[in-house]
């Protein structure tokens, strides 16, 4: 009945947004908001473009603060490490991987292993996927279309290949929609190894001066063969010229997650108009917001499951078994309703000191399901929580921020998270340096299934404390030396981590992680360099293993040819130092600690050629170049080997009209 209600209350929303959408265009080019707001022409667009009868302008934004603020985004067309095409290497310069694209991950940087998906099964998977705070709005005079289309293989055989589209286009000046379409398939270098992931959007947006709406809906789908790793120790990835006369130790385990999220994040304001005059002289009408009503309603729903119909590994690889010997086949259900209700009050750029206010309450409706025994269990829970914020958005001066979460009861009753940040520009001399200082103080109730959680091969029940977390960041920022300097600081009691057995275990110490990282590049006419470094290191070995020093260094030679194509010629060169890494455990799809296989002290080198001309970029990439001329040691992960040398090719083509 609950959910009969709520699917009609978002049924009436839907209707309102379009019926609010059906303005004529009018004056479009002089839309404006607080989001990053770039011709067209600056990005690709060719010399006739110019005498277009509609310019093309593209703003764009991410949601930020439950909806309550439009953080601008940067719309990428550049051809600057356009080959960089992985998003765990996007996202983290040193990662343990089982070896392919689109296998579980863990990022080597302890400060970026936060994920967006509150689904457990799926947090080293979630790069692959799409979830609504990843998703970046638009708002553009003409259409703009990007595809996005590159393989890779190699002489065994062994190839990759991606397609991603995405269209967007208003239907007037206030409302947007967009699609995306993503997906890859990797076979892997070493036998059942084949992954697969495909993610489906439809989003839109409608602003207008009263009413504001987001919404998405979107289908992640990953499908992966897991091979458990080479079953012979102490291998040399050089020994066989041909990969799949090494062995591995399953050949018919499968997993698969689903995820399907449906959002909307809806805004009535009530403010004022003013006569405003423009940098040309003209007088307009500009509605200023003073208050704002969210509703927000998310819901998402996972699925993970894993297969395994080998009599022979089912009886021998796995550690424990609970419910059949001869085969596996899990299926974990969780499926999440959340609504939330929050008040704004604006910080009001025609008046001094004013600040954004906002306070926020919701309900999270969560139903699990999992096997016990030979029977799917169902279990319920629920929590409500209140929270609020005051921060200042729209200062030149300094920016600022301070917010609160607090569950009042329900399964995660007294969790408590708080966070902070002052942002800083400050002009010194010719350079505009900006300084953040960030901060959080958090009480984590540990997640469902790491309290409780049964399958054919695992069984916990666990009574574990909540978590306490102090992480403090600071990073300064330099735009004309492209220097950034940062550190981070974290302090958690209670700790959860999988121990050696791969069950979740809680700490007795606290741990303590502290991090310094250095980013610089340094560009000229024909030079390109971009050079990054992290040090870091925790108290507690017994919990937790990190590379002491990480680093990835890009040498790049531009030029152009017939003053039409631009080219660049480079290479990437990714290290880390020895250490032991987490191993990954594929009923699961988890990591664990482990201490007898130590991975790192290899450089994994990747040769590229990009080239650009006009609105088409094209690259040409060697990846793992360095496989067989130095030593068999380019492991990604413990037992998982990294891919043999393999070139790639990949085209982009955007198009704004």
């Amino acid at each position: 009945m609950f959910q009969k209600i709520q699917l009609t209350i978002v049924i009436l929303l839907s209707a309102i947004n379009v019926l609010f959408a059906q303005r004529e265009l009018q004056n479009f080019g002089g839309y404006n908001m607080d989001t990053s707001q770039q011709p067209a022409d600056s990005m690709d667009v060719d010399e006739h473009d110019h005498d277009q009868k509609i310019p093309s302008y593209i703003h764009s934004w991410k949601l930020k603060n439950n909806g309550a603020l439009l953080e601008a985004a940067e719309v990428d067309t550049v051809l600057n490490f356009f080959h960089l095409y992985n998003p765990i290497y996007q996202q983290s310069i040193s990662n343990t991987f089982t070896g392919n694209l689109g296998g579980a991950y863990l990022s080597n940087n302890f400060f970026k292993r936060e994920g967006d998906s509150d689904f457990y099964f799926y947090r080293n998977f979630d790069l692959y996927a799409k979830f609504p705070t990843d998703i970046r709005y638009f708002n553009t005079t003409t259409p703009y279309t990007l595809l996005d289309y590159s393989q890779s293989g190699n002489k065994n055989i062994k190839n990759e290949t991606r397609f991603n589209a995405f269209h967007s286009q208003n239907v007037n000046e206030d409302f947007n929609f967009a699609f995306f379409f993503d997906q890859a398939k990797s076979t892997g270098h070493y036998e059942y190894q084949e992954n697969k992931f495909h993610t489906v959007g439809l989003y839109s947006s409608y602003e207008s001066d009263q009413w504001v709406s987001h919404f998405n809906l979107l289908f992640n789908r990953i499908k992966n063969q897991e091979n458990g790793g080479l079953a012979e120790e102490d291998v040399d990835l050089n020994e066989f010229e041909e990969t799949d006369i090494y062995i591995v130790n399953l050949d018919q385990a499968k997993s698969s997650l689903r995820n399907n999220n449906f959002y909307w994040n809806t805004e009535y304001r009530l403010g004022k108009t003013v006569e405003v005059e423009d940098s040309l002289g003209n007088i307009m009408d500009e509605f200023i917001p003073r208050t704002g009503f969210f509703y927000q309603v998310e819901y998402s729903g996972n699925q993970k499951t894993y297969n395994d119909e080998d009599e022979d590994s089912n009886r021998n690889f796995y550690r424990y078994t609970y419910i059949d010997s001869t085969r596996t086949g899990d299926t974990i259900r969780y499926n999440r309703l959340t609504n939330t209700f929050q008040l704004k009050f604006y910080e009001a750029p025609d008046r001094k000191y004013t600040f954004t206010k906002r306070a926020y309450i919701g309900h999270d409706l969560i139903r699990i399901k999992m096997p016990v025994d030979t029977i799917q269990q169902l279990y319920k829970h629920s929590n409500t929580f209140v929270g609020g914020g005051i921060s200042r958005d729209e200062g030149t001066f300094w920016k600022w921020g301070a917010q609160g979460k607090f569950y009042l009861t329900g399964y995660r009753s007294g969790q408590t998270e708080l966070n902070a940040f002052i942002y800083k520009p400050m002009r010194i001399g010719k350079d505009t340096t900006s300084l953040r200082l960030s901060g959080e103080l958090n009480t984590i109730v540990p997640d469902y299934f790491e309290q409780r959680f049964s399958s054919n091969h695992y069984a916990w029940n666990n009574r574990f404390d909540n978590i306490n977390e102090m992480i403090l960041n600071a990073e300064i920022n330099s735009q004309r030396y492209k220097l950034t300097l940062g550190a981070n600081y974290a302090l958690i009691g209670n700790y959860i981590y999988n121990n050696a057995e791969a069950l979740p275990t809680q700490g007795g110490s606290e741990l303590l992680v502290v991090s310094a990282y250095l980013n610089k590049t340094i560009e000229s006419k024909h030079w390109l360099l971009r050079g990054q470094l992290l040090w870091q290191k925790g108290n507690q070995e017994s919990y937790l293993h990190l590379p002491d020093f990480s680093g990835y260094f890009s040498l790049n030679y531009k030029t152009i040819i017939s003053k039409v194509l631009y080219t660049q010629i480079g290479a990437d060169v990714r290290y880390n130092t020895e250490f032991y890494a987490d191993a990954y455990d594929p009923a699961t799809g988890r990591f664990y600690w482990q201490n007898q296989d130590k991975i790192g002290n290899f450089p994994f080198v990747d040769a590229h050629v990009n080239l650009k001309l006009k609105r088409t970029r094209v690259f040409f990439q060697w990846l793992n170049a360095a496989s067989g001329l130095l030593d068999g040691g380019f492991w990604a992960a413990p037992k998982h080997p990294l891919y043999r040398r393999t070139f790639r090719l990949g085209v982009a083509w955007t198009f704004y009209d």
